[in-house]
């Protein structure tokens, strides 16, 4: 299924909650705990030491042809680093990182995913994204902000470069007047927007007036095509597929007006736009920088993992007709449902929500809601459904969050067995492995196997040999719940559970967080409380042994 990281297993409420962890020198790091489960990590350092780590995890281990790709969306080639199942693959590697990176070799194979980078300099600053692909397909990303310090410049340099300073005063008044212009001239227009309002306009209006023959070309940060108008007419073939029917120009270039409408804006919409606008020599006379962010509404729907279903609820103000098209994506772009024509096309789906997903047969409702079958935590995130029209038009765009809380499985030590829950959909092919392995803490151990009809305890690890089993008839019923025997303390940890069949093209991935609770606390207080009965016990009999004698002897003097 899904990778997602795993750099900690808090509980619910301290996974909002921000955590600072500090490490000794060269660097610490910062990691806010959203409530999606998504890290955002940002890590710091002085400029001259040796190396500095971006951390990043992944069930990777759970992937037969998984990779990871470290990137830098504003530098040109933006790969960093490429690691795939053959080993490192450096062949479009950013220049500027050659020989200074390495991962450790069996990186995949435990989730390490971690990439070391050597002699970080201010120019290595930035947003680094750690990608996970399967087959081909980003299925997800984790964001690692770094930032590399200055080291503070001494005394005497400072003393020498006020002495410069003073030498050309005039110059760099002249100069910094110029550059305040410039910047003046050259401010990025910023424009805020509600996800799913009907469009949004990034304007640019100039007071030049320009000819038909010039190209207009809107690109985002990453240098992808967002519109193209040229020799007086769109050209939308050049546009990259995700913004395809979603802008619009004005077609009167003379006025000086390149401003951009976008239609249904999402949280994915939000960027860095730039215009450029190109004589019809190819020769650059004006562009214009304009940021775009989009909120997104806090979290519709919360369940937890072990539910049969969920609703991602959404409804049109008006009727649909048949003929149009219903897409449900994630936030990868990756299909979920697609309804065309008025009926379902799960050839479309991608494999993931094969056979997880049903949508209302009755479209004039407008009632375009999705049920999604057997969420676990890693379908936490944003869902888009998007309405087009038979000619490809967006009429419509809803965006909805979905967070499903990990499964969270405690049981006391000496317990004669605990059960880790897994259901998904019933009748699965004869195909199906089921692979139960421990990914926390390291290293990753195969907990149970379930192979071509039947358990193969020779794949298990020793330390689970003869303490696990399933349900007999898994496949039929969809319940893929292991169970655990004779758990003690070593058993705490994260469990994730694999299911794939390659007949029909099914993949599953949920995982489940068990704590044993020892029995030490309570052997503990026992101890505490027998000590205590003890003393007691000898001080009362050394208080009243003495007096007791004496008294006694006293009685027998008596007459």
């Amino acid at each position: 299924m899904v990778p997602f990281t795993t750099t900690s297993l808090p509980g619910p409420e301290a996974a909002k909650q921000p955590q600072t962890i500090r490490l000794p020198p060269p660097y610490f790091t910062t990691v806010s705990q959203h409530a999606l489960g998504v890290d955002v990590q940002k890590v710091e350092v002085e400029e001259g030491q040796g190396s500095v780590l971006l951390p990043c995890e992944g069930p990777t281990f759970e992937c037969d042809n998984c990779s990871v790709e470290w990137s830098r969306s504003d530098l040109n080639p933006s790969t960093v680093h490429l690691r795939q199942d053959q080993g490192d693959h450096l062949q479009n590697q950013n220049q500027n990182y050659r020989g200074r990176t390495s991962m450790i070799t069996n990186a995949l194979e435990e989730g390490e995913l971690r990439l070391n980078l050597t002699h970080p300099s201010v120019d290595d600053t930035g947003n680094y994204t750690c990608s996970i692909r399967y087959r081909g397909r980003k299925l997800r990303q984790f964001k690692v902000q770094l930032k590399v310090q200055k080291v503070p410049v001494p005394t005497w340099v400072t003393v020498l470069v006020v002495v410069l300073v003073l030498l050309v005063l005039g110059g760099a008044v002249i100069g910094g007047v110029l550059w305040y212009y410039r910047s003046k001239t050259n401010t990025v227009l910023q424009v805020e927007v509600d996800s799913g309002v009907e469009s949004v306009l990034l304007p640019w209006r100039t007071n030049v007036h320009l000819t038909d023959d010039v190209t207009v070309e809107w690109t985002d940060k990453e240098n992808r095509k967002v519109h193209v108008y040229q020799n007086g007419s769109d050209h939308p073939e050049q546009q990259d597929g995700r913004y395809r029917g979603q802008t619009e120009m004005n077609k009167d270039l003379k006025i000086g007006d390149f401003s951009l409408t976008m239609k249904h804006v999402t949280s994915v919409d939000t960027n860095m736009y730039t215009c450029t606008v190109y004589s019809r020599d190819g020769n650059k006379l004006s562009s214009k920088d304009v940021t775009l962010k989009v909120r997104v509404p806090q979290v519709e729907v919360e369940v937890d993992t072990g539910v049969e279903s969920v609703l991602l609820p959404w409804r049109t103000s008006v009727p649909l007709t048949d003929d149009v098209t219903v897409e449900w994506t994630d936030k990868e772009n990756i299909k979920v449902h697609v309804n065309q024509n008025g009926s379902d096309h799960p050839e479309e789906q991608f494999y993931l929500y094969r056979g997880r997903t049903e949508m209302n047969k009755d479209l004039k409702t407008g009632d375009v809601s999705l049920t999604l079958k057997y969420p676990t935590s890693v379908d936490s995130g944003s869902f888009f459904c998007t309405i087009s029209s038979n000619h490809g038009n967006i009429l419509m765009r809803k965006e909805v969050e979905l967070e499903v809380r990990d499964c969270q499985v405690e049981v006391e030590e000496g317990a004669e067995s605990v059960l880790l829950p897994f259901r998904t959909t019933p009748d699965l092919p004869g195909d199906t492995e089921v692979v139960w392995r421990r990914y926390r803490p390291r290293p990753v151990m195969m907990v149970h196997l379930y192979q071509n009809g039947s358990d193969q305890s020779d794949e298990q690890n020793q330390f689970y040999r003869g303490r696990t089993e399933m349900n007999e008839d898994l496949l039929r019923t969809g319940d893929l719940s292991l169970r655990l025997k004779n758990p003690t303390e070593t058993d705490s940890g994260g469990y994730g559970c694999r299911v794939e069949s390659r007949e029909r093209k099914i993949w599953r991935w949920t995982r489940v967080m068990l704590k044993v609770k020892g029995q030490s606390v309570s052997v503990c207080l026992c101890l505490s409380v027998c000590l205590c009965v003890t003393v007691l016990c000898l001080r009362c009999r050394a208080s009243s042994g003495p007096g007791s004698n004496r008294g006694h002897q006293d009685q027998q003097q008596l007459p």
